[in-house]
C-alpha cells in the first residue's frame, strides 16, 4: 500500500510523469479489440483516465486528457498513414498528416477531461457523471464531421459473454456498462468496507445479465431453406486497380471466381470491384446479366454509378436475380471526397485520386432485391466504412432479411485496421440479429450468422472465396425498435442520480 501511494503522490503532483503515463494508457487502447481482445483493458484504461484528469485543475486536466488521447488515436487510427502510402504518397507527408490528424482528434478527450475540472467551480461533481461524459463523447466523435466510430468501447462485446446486450441497446449500452463499472471501480477505497459494494454489484449486473441475455434469439427465419451464398475476394493490387487497361482482366477475375461456386444463389464481389461506370462497358455487363439470369442467380457488385449532373457514387447493384442499386451514404474523407476541395486538391497525389470525388447517397434508398423462384427478398446495403455506423446500419437492416457488406480494406495495409474492422461489422450483425456477408478487396471476408459468430473466412492477401448456407431472418430485436433511446435515458437518470448525489454531500 506504502508503494501504491507513493506512485500515487509522484503521478499526482508531477505533470511530466502523468501525462507519459496517459500517453502510454492511451497507445494501449488497441489492444482491447481485434485481434488482441484483451478485455479487462476496458476497465482498467478508463480508471488511469479519471484517475490522473479528475482532480486536476481546469488547464493541467486538459492537457493531460489531451495525452491520453494523442496515444489513442496515434495507435487506434494509425491506420491512415497505411492508406496514404497505398498511392506511395512520399513517407514524410504521410507521417506529417497523420499525426496532424491523430493530434487534432486527441482534443475530444482533452474537453471531456477539462470539462469536470470547469463544472467543479460550481457543483460537486460525482463520480456517475463520468462515464456520461465518455458515452456523451462517443457520440460526438461518432457524428461530428460525418463521424468517427472507430474504436467504440461497447464493441468488445462480440468475443465475450457481453454480446448479449447488444441486440438490446447496441454498442452505446454496452459501452456505458462498461465505463460504469469502470467508473465504480474507480471509486473503489480499500478502507471503506462497503465501498466495494457498487463495483461488485455492477460488475455482476454486467456480466451475469450479458450471460443471461446470450445467444437469445429476437429474430426468426424466414425461409425453410438456407441461402447458398458465396464471397469473391480479388485481391487486386490498389496501385493498378483503376488503371484503365484492368477494366475487363477486373471482371474476367471476379467471373472465373463466381464458376468455382455453382451452387450459390447469391454470389457478392466487393467494393468497386468493377472499375468502369456501367454506361462504359455495358455489353460485358449485360452479358454478365444474362448469364446469372439463365442460372437463376443473383450477383451483387460494388461499381461506381452516375447521378444527376456531374454527381457520381461508390455504389452497389443487382445483377441477375438481385436487382436494385445503393449508393454509398457515409463517405470517407480524403479517401472518397476532399474536403476544402479548392485548396487541397493537386497539393499530393492522394488528394487527387480519381475515386475521390463521390457524392453522397441520398437517405431512404430502398434495399436490394434477391427473387428467387416466386419469392422476393430484401437485402440490407452497406459499404466499407459504413459499418461502423451503428444508426445506419440498424436502418438498412431494419426491413432487410439479409445483410450484404462489400468493403476495400485494401487501403488499411499491413495496420491492425481489417480486424478491428471485420469486429466492428460483426458488432452489427449481432446488434440486429441479421446473418451478413462480407466481401473485401483483400481480406478479410467472411459469413456471418445472427449471433456475429464467424462461420468461415479468407485469409488476407490471397485470391480467396468464401461460400457456406446464411438464414434470411424475419423480426426485429429491440435495438432495432428503440435504437439508442435505452442508453441514453439511461445515461440521464444517472446525470439526476449523479446531481443529486453531489447535492446532498456537500
Amino acid at each position: 500500500m506504502a508503494l501504491a501511494a507513493q506512485i500515487n503522490s509522484v503521478l499526482k503532483q508531477q505533470p511530466i510523469a502523468a501525462r507519459a503515463a496517459l500517453l502510454f494508457g492511451g497507445a494501449l487502447v488497441p489492444l482491447i479489440f481485434a485481434p488482441f481482445n484483451v478485455w479487462p483493458l476496458a476497465l482498467a484504461l478508463p480508471v488511469l483516465f479519471w484517475w490522473l484528469t479528475a482532480d486536476q485543475a481546469p488547464r493541467r486536466a486538459f492537457w493531460h486528457g489531451w495525452w491520453f488521447g494523442a496515444g489513442f488515436f496515434g495507435t487506434g487510427i494509425s491506420w491512415v498513414y497505411f492508406s496514404m502510402r497505398t498511392v506511395e504518397t512520399p513517407v514524410w507527408i504521410s507521417l506529417v498528416l497523420t499525426v496532424s490528424f491523430c493530434l487534432a482528434m486527441a482534443f475530444l478527450f482533452a474537453l471531456q477531461a477539462g470539462l469536470p475540472a470547469l463544472l467543479r467551480r460550481w457543483l460537486r461533481v460525482h463520480w456517475l457523471l463520468y462515464p456520461v461524459l465518455w458515452l456523451a463523447f462517443e457520440g460526438l466523435r461518432s457524428t461530428l464531421f460525418t463521424g468517427m466510430p472507430w474504436l467504440l468501447w461497447g464493441t468488445i462485446g462480440t468475443d465475450t459473454v457481453l454480446r448479449g446486450w447488444l441486440p438490446v441497446g447496441g454498442v452505446f449500452l454496452l459501452g456505458f456498462l462498461l465505463l460504469t463499472c469502470a467508473a465504480a471501480l474507480w471509486q473503489w477505497r480499500p478502507s471503506v468496507r462497503m465501498s466495494a459494494i457498487t463495483p461488485v454489484l455492477l460488475l455482476l449486473l454486467t456480466w451475469g445479465g450479458g450471460a443471461a441475455l446470450l445467444d437469445r434469439d429476437y429474430t426468426e427465419s424466414a425461409r425453410e431453406t438456407p441461402l447458398m451464398v458465396a464471397a469473391m475476394q480479388g485481391n487486386v493490387d490498389q496501385s493498378i486497380k483503376w488503371q484503365q487497361r484492368q477494366i475487363v482482366p477486373n471482371l474476367r477475375l471476379y467471373q472465373r471466381l463466381n464458376s468455382q461456386h455453382p451452387e450459390a444463389e447469391l454470389l457478392v464481389w466487393p467494393e468497386t470491384a468493377i472499375t468502369a461506370f456501367p454506361e462504359d462497358i455495358p455489353n460485358h455487363l449485360h452479358d454478365l446479366d444474362t448469364e446469372l439470369r439463365a442460372n437463376g442467380k443473383g450477383l451483387i457488385a460494388g461499381l461506381p454509378l452516375w447521378g444527376e449532373g456531374s454527381d457520381y457514387y461508390n455504389a452497389m447493384r443487382g445483377f441477375g436475380a438481385a436487382r436494385g442499386d445503393y449508393a454509398k451514404q457515409n463517405l470517407v474523407p480524403f479517401g472518397e471526397y476532399l474536403p476544402l476541395q479548392g485548396l487541397l486538391q493537386g497539393l499530393i497525389a492522394f488528394f487527387d485520386l480519381p475515386m475521390s470525388g463521390f457524392s453522397p447517397g441520398p437517405a431512404g434508398q430502398s434495399p436490394l432485391q434477391l427473387e428467387l423462384g416466386e419469392d422476393s427478398w430484401q437485402i440490407g446495403a452497406l459499404i466499407c466504412y459504413e459499418a461502423a455506423y451503428p444508426g445506419l446500419s440498424r436502418q438498412q437492416a431494419a426491413d432487410s432479411h439479409l445483410l450484404v457488406v462489400i468493403s476495400n480494406d485494401a487501403w488499411f495495409g499491413r495496420s491492425l485496421a481489417p480486424a478491428q474492422h471485420l469486429q466492428i461489422t460483426r458488432a452489427r450483425a449481432i446488434e440486429n440479429q441479421r446473418d451478413m456477408v462480407r466481401a473485401t478487396q483483400n481480406g478479410i471476408s467472411a459469413l456471418i450468422n445472427h449471433h456475429g459468430q464467424l462461420l468461415v473466412r479468407t485469409p488476407q492477401f490471397e485470391v480467396a472465396t468464401v461460400s457456406g448456407q446464411l438464414f434470411l431472418r424475419t423480426g426485429q430485436t429491440p435495438y432495432q425498435r428503440w435504437g439508442n433511446s435505452l442508453v441514453w435515458l439511461l445515461a440521464m437518470l444517472t446525470v439526476l442520480v449523479a446531481l443529486a448525489r453531489g447535492y446532498w454531500s456537500k
